[in-house]
């Protein structure tokens, strides 16, 4: 029996990261603290890709952010958890044998009519090779959201999220499909120029 997807280990995380072009996506069961995320995604967190399907807790991915970066990050995060809405960070996180790789992520994450946390979904960019040094930060996405490429990483998460109460499977794949293309163009765009969300 083949145990290699419950490995976690640096030769899966850089075949996940050839096959991916370095992105991937991750979806959070907030109500049930169910979080669940691509191969990619999983291992970058230190994460098997297996137990990533079965479901993990946000604490659990939390841990393997950098613990220069994690307080901030968190912090950011959890806040707009509690009120809806998007964010954008930059930070590090760091594998088993101690090494740091820089991730940028978006992530959106939805109330129900009642204002409380039910959803998140967001994408994760791996862009070590563009900023091996710098600050981390995470920043909430005001209400109204002007750049034009944000504006479809928003819209194709929420898609993204109602497409998964929908439950069509072909349907889903391609809203992935269209995420991580997404989250190609926010790679590009972070590794080509001024990091637009600073100001």
């Amino acid at each position: 029996m083949d145990h290699s997807d419950d490995v976690v280990s640096e030769a899966a995380l850089i075949a996940a990261l050839d096959a991916s072009g370095g992105v991937g996506f991750w979806m959070w069961d907030i109500v049930n603290d169910d979080a669940r995320a691509d191969p990619v995604t999983a291992l970058l967190f230190n994460i098997s890709p297996a137990r990533s399907r079965a479901g993990v807790s946000l604490a659990e991915i939390l841990r393997a952010v950098y613990h220069e970066d994690q307080a901030h990050i968190s912090q950011v995060i959890l806040d707009c958890v509690q009120s809806g809405g998007s964010y954008t960070a930059e930070y590090r996180v760091q594998s088993p044998e101690g090494r740091l790789r820089w991730l940028f992520t978006r992530g959106h994450f939805y109330l129900d009519e009642a204002g409380r946390p039910t959803t998140g979904r967001g994408v994760v960019v791996e862009i070590s090779d563009s900023k091996p040094t710098g600050t981390a930060f995470a920043t909430r996405d005001g209400h109204t959201i002007e750049d034009a490429l944000n504006k479809t990483a928003d819209l194709c998460l929420s898609l993204h999220n109602a497409v998964s109460e929908f439950g069509d499977p072909r349907i889903v794949a391609l809203t992935e499909t269209l995420l991580l293309e997404i989250g190609k163009h926010l790679a590009d765009r972070q590794r080509s120029g001024p990091n637009p969300f600073l100001h």
